[in-house]
């Protein structure tokens, strides 16, 4: 098997100012590719820019790869459809859909794009969430779709050292300019976590590549992959490949399992890096570009006690079923007649940005247990309930956290969130630091959420927010602080 090489230069994988043809230096390319069959892949579709495909063809305007994930949806990536310099969004109108083996063919499957969807929580700088959903103008109902894979198969599809398939149009070469007409595919192998966001070093047919550390990748979102054939030539992504498709097969046949989205330079011995599709199945239900599921994970559930109340957080799997409603069931005493048991309940949605929604329960006794259960629901029906978990209405004061620390000298200056008194007057509220090892501690007094703590002449000291009231008192998590010299 030959090979798909990328090259990255740490930039996406398409040009860095989103829909250009073939033209710019920054266009499409694979390197060392394996023509592809007649048949293999019709689900892959090229981005062709409208205006240079009426002008000089497709083989000119093919800018970015997509998956047919449904008869009218088409799944890419992010920074395929985004200027990286503005952040604007590229216009339908100047997207057109082609369905090929060779972009030289006179009977390419044209068809125009009319919605261009974005994944709310795309980041430019750090590639996360790098995927797009774009909208047919007519169905494509006579060429077979490629399922996204879902989190219960996540397991099975994208386990460390399973194979995977990629496929592109792109340069032939690793330098110059040799670009084919029909689309390469290259053989691939997934890399495990401690490699793709660990900063492990992985080996792959005798070949070391480096790790991307947690600063680089977020393994919650991405996953990396690449290969190696028996010439020893490292097989890749590339520039161009963007918002292709990575494809992986098991149980339940052919799935989506990865958009690819940056790396580093071609054939370079680092991995290319994908979105996770598992992750971000959320995003392609509530596009359009999978069908939408009954949540089948209960809501994670974490309980904040107050003062005769019950704040309750709700998160639902990452990337799972589209959820839009969760909802939190208390049971416990009534404070009209504590021997009577009493069901409350409170409702909370998810943000655009988030898989987690908070609500209150309030009129509760100080001091009694609650039992608190949640739930996940959509338009198709409920989770399971979680598991019950205990909570107790407290008047205990919460301290607040330390969010960031910054020296000028001996002095460090600590931004934080907000404590809460639980309604009982606050006697003090303070950042206390200990030295590690020998030393003084000190403090200083909290004034809107930030303070100042002085003299501090030791290398490492060990901070907490205290709050002290009339109810009690309450110190945040620790944190490691390091001054630097």
């Amino acid at each position: 098997m030959g090979v798909i090489t990328v090259t990255l230069l740490a930039f996406p994988l398409a040009n860095v100012q989103g829909v250009t043809p073939r033209s710019s230096e920054f266009s499409p390319r694979v390197v060392h590719g394996v023509d592809s069959k007649v048949g293999e892949f019709p689900f892959l579709a090229a981005l062709l820019e409208t205006k240079e495909l009426q002008q000089k063809g497709a083989f000119q305007a093919q800018f970015c790869g997509a998956t047919l994930t449904s008869p009218t949806t088409l799944v890419s990536a992010a920074h395929c459809v985004v200027n990286q310099k503005t952040g604007e969004k590229t216009s339908a109108a100047d997207i057109t859909a082609g369905f090929t083996r060779s972009l030289d063919s006179s009977n390419i499957r044209l068809v125009q794009v009319v919605d261009v969807n974005v994944h709310p929580g795309y980041d430019i700088e750090t590639s996360q969430n790098d995927i797009s959903v774009l909208t047919l103008a007519t169905p494509v109902n006579d060429i077979p779709i490629l399922d996204p894979l879902i989190p219960e198969l996540a397991a099975e599809y994208t386990a460390a050292g399973g194979s995977a398939q990629v496929a592109g149009w792109g340069n032939t070469v690793a330098s110059g300019n040799k670009y084919p007409t029909v689309f390469q595919i290259g053989e691939l192998v997934v890399f495990p976590d401690a490699s793709c966001g660990g900063g492990k070093r992985n080996v792959i047919n005798g070949i070391t590549f480096n790790g991307f550390s947690s600063r680089e990748v977020d393994d919650n979102v991405m996953i990396c992959a690449a290969g190696v054939n028996a010439s020893k030539q490292i097989v890749d992504a590339c520039q161009g490949d963007s918002g292709g498709p990575l494809i992986a097969t098991g149980s339940a046949g052919p799935r989506l399992v990865g958009v690819v989205s940056w790396g580093e330079d071609c054939a370079s011995k680092y991995p290319g890096v994908y979105s996770r599709v598992s992750a971000l199945n959320a995003f392609l239900q509530n596009a359009g570009a999978m069908p939408i599921s009954i949540p089948t994970v209960a809501p994670t559930v974490s309980v904040t006690p107050l003062l005769g109340e019950l704040k309750i957080n709700m998160t639902g799997i990452q990337g799972g079923a589209a959820v839009t409603q969760y909802a939190a069931t208390v049971i416990g005493p009534n404070p009209a007649d504590p021997t009577t048991p009493q069901i409350l309940t409170c409702f909370a949605a998810p943000t655009k940005r988030s898989v987690s929604g908070t609500c209150s329960v309030t009129g509760l006794l100080t001091g009694s247990e609650y039992s608190v259960t949640a739930i996940s629901a959509n338009e198709l029906g409920n989770s399971p309930a979680s598991a019950p978990l205990i909570a107790v209405p407290s008047d205990q004061p919460i301290a607040g956290k330390i969010k960031s620390t910054k020296f000028i000298g001996t002095s460090a200056k600590f931004t934080l969130s907000a404590s809460n008194a639980n309604s009982s007057p606050v006697n003090t509220e303070r950042v206390t630091c200990t030295p590690i090892g020998a030393g003084v501690t000190r403090s200083a007094r909290i004034s809107n959420n930030s303070a100042v703590v002085r003299s501090l002449t030791k290398s490492r000291y060990v901070c907490v927010v205290r709050i002290v009231t009339d109810a009690g008192s309450a110190d945040s998590a620790p944190k490691t602080i390091r001054r630097t010299r």
